[in-house]
């Protein structure tokens, strides 16, 4: 199973989620957008993230697996 990759980055005055065919709306702190995306990975993804947090000078931090715990949908499909 392949790991997908997101990022909490900065752009313009706010923080965002991207990913995959993924970016959030802006949010006004990097904790908020850390937040949404480790309950994303959790919740809805269902496969290893690797999350990479850019730093306040600019550069993308180390990866941090997030959530390799079944999700909500494999759980209920009995995978």
């Amino acid at each position: 199973m392949s790991e997908i990759h997101f990022g909490v980055v900065r752009i313009a005055n706010g923080w965002s989620v991207v990913g995959p065919s993924l970016r959030t709306r802006s949010f006004a702190t990097k904790a908020q957008a850390e937040k949404v995306a480790r309950r994303f990975a959790c919740e809805v993804i269902g496969r290893p993230v690797l999350l990479h947090v850019q730093g306040e000078d600019g550069e993308l931090g180390p990866a941090e697996r997030v959530c390799d715990t079944p999700s909500f949908v494999e759980m209920q499909l009995g995978a």
